[in-house]
């Protein structure tokens, strides 16, 4: 494109009238179009380097994209396992309480679901795709829903589930854990793949037949139980959301 214009400019010093006025307007022409030419050249390169930007940017949000995506669906996979032993602690509380009323004996299946009231499922989210993303600025996710639900999971909907998990934790440590020590041996035979397990006297089984607030304990640990699984499914949700949405955009980068 350069050369045509200097062609042209060229072609325009050639028809210009001789004499001084003439050599100096030739001159002045030359000068000027020298200065064009050189303007042009640089707003191609601008142009051309803002196309090369504008490519990597996007190729770098494709791939963190993906890392989220693939950050995601290791969550989801988590998450849904902590939600199946939550359901097996619900079950556990309501099975304790049920042989605490009717049976006279330590029977061993009371023993195994007891074990089951100290299990504290823990969510650990796979932050790595959102920590690259902040690194690259989060301003790099094009689409403004999309960048505003991929804040939102990870800066609020994370953080509020972890604070319900952390109070799970502290009633365990200081309520369920030492009522449950009290009565209940922790026995270990590794040569079962689950090796501790609780064991009961007849005689401790008796005191707690007639402990109330075990029983109250008991009824918390559903509750708490309740309240974080609820939580958890909505994480759950909202994870499946998320994907949705994150594989809708990686579509229209492909489509483009």
């Amino acid at each position: 494109m350069i050369k045509f214009f200097r062609h042209i400019r060229r072609h325009l010093l050639t028809d210009l009238p001789s004499g001084k006025a003439g050599r100096f307007s030739k001159y002045l022409l030359y000068a000027i179009g020298e200065i064009v030419l050189v303007v042009i050249g640089i707003l191609i390169a601008l142009q051309i380097n803002t196309w090369n930007n504008e490519r990597e940017t996007r190729s770098l949000e494709v791939k963190i994209i993906k890392e989220l995506r693939s950050n995601l669906l290791l969550d989801l996979e988590e998450i849904r396992e902590d939600i199946d032993l939550m359901n097996a602690i619900s079950k556990s509380s309501s099975k304790v309480y049920t042989y605490i009323a009717t049976s006279e004996y330590a029977v061993d299946s009371l023993q195994y679901y007891a074990s089951q009231l100290r299990t504290t499922p823990h969510f650990d989210p796979n932050l790595s795709g959102y920590d690259f993303l902040v690194s690259k600025g989060i301003g790099i996710i094009s689409n403004d829903s999309l960048r505003n639900d991929i804040s939102v999971h990870y800066e609020r909907l994370y953080p509020y589930y972890r604070r319900y998990e952390e109070e799970r934790i502290r009633f365990h440590a200081l309520h369920s854990e030492p009522v449950l020590i009290d009565y209940f041996e922790m026995e270990f035979d590794t040569t079962e793949v689950h090796y501790n397990r609780f064991k009961i006297s007849q005689y401790d089984y008796e005191r707690l037949k007639m402990d109330n607030q075990f029983k109250k304990v008991v009824k918390a640990i559903a509750f708490e139980n309740s309240g974080v699984q609820n939580r958890a499914m909505r994480v759950e949700d909202n994870i499946l959301k998320l994907l949705e949405k994150l594989n809708t955009a990686l579509e229209v980068r492909d489509s483009e």
